[in-house]
């Protein structure tokens, strides 16, 4: 894997500062093993393929920050800053946000992308499809349509939301505040910018089945056959 040594503009953050308590194991679900690495490592492999960012980040539970230094050392090949993320996911990006508010307030940092330490399969296509969707449009995601039934009667399609979320960083950073003082609260990305900062256009992206999010044990037998299937190289 090459290192990404040129300035883009571009930042990454993975948020790992949750509890996985579905799953059932006892720890926080990120640093799960799976096929030979923690789970959350392999984002970070993929996003590092693309090549589009310079900066990396990840939120993590504060008594975890040892430990996950250990982790990316040994399996991460990008430097990347860790920082103690909220009691939410919100909280996470708040956190995140305000870290990298230097950054963003000087213009070095001029894009942000999301990303859920539980999604370990984002691949690289899908990730610069996202990106270069966001540097055109101001935002993006991926997205699934899925029908549903409601007895015999088709009620249409709805969309399921998937990260990574791209945003321009000026945009998300003034959107977060506002949610801040607002005492607002959403459960992904896109939901806070559409409340604060709705003449940003969110540009959906189609996603993909294999972008999963480990939630369950299953899930996890799910992703080691997904990468056994690529030979552990998703494209």
């Amino acid at each position: 894997m090459k290192l990404n040594r040129h300035h883009t503009g571009r930042t990454a953050v993975v948020l790992a500062a949750g509890s996985g308590t579905r799953l059932g194991a006892g720890s926080n679900k990120v640093w799960l093993p799976l096929a030979g690495r923690e789970l959350a490592t392999w984002s970070f492999q993929w996003l590092a393929a693309t090549e589009l960012f310079d900066r990396y980040v990840i939120a993590v539970q504060p008594q975890e920050r040892e430990v996950v230094r250990d982790i990316l050392q040994r399996h991460v090949e990008v430097p990347v800053d860790i920082i103690d993320g909220g009691s939410s996911r919100h909280g996470s990006e708040i956190r995140v946000l305000e870290y990298l508010a230097p950054s963003i307030e000087s213009g070095d940092c001029e894009l942000v992308l999301i990303h859920d330490g539980a999604r370990p399969l984002a691949s690289p296509t899908l990730i610069k499809d996202v990106v270069m969707a966001a540097e055109e449009f101001g935002g993006a995601l991926p997205y699934l349509e899925t029908s549903t039934l409601t007895g015999q009667e088709f009620k249409g399609t709805l969309i399921r939301v998937q990260t990574p979320q791209v945003f321009r960083a000026p945009v998300l950073l003034d959107a977060y505040r506002k949610s801040m003082v607002a005492g607002f609260e959403g459960s992904d990305t896109a939901m806070c910018v559409e409340e604060f900062r709705p003449d940003v256009q969110v540009k959906c992206v189609l996603g993909s089945a294999q972008n999963i999010k480990v939630t369950y044990p299953q899930d996890l037998i799910m992703a080691e056959h997904i990468l056994a299937t690529h030979h552990y190289r998703l494209r």
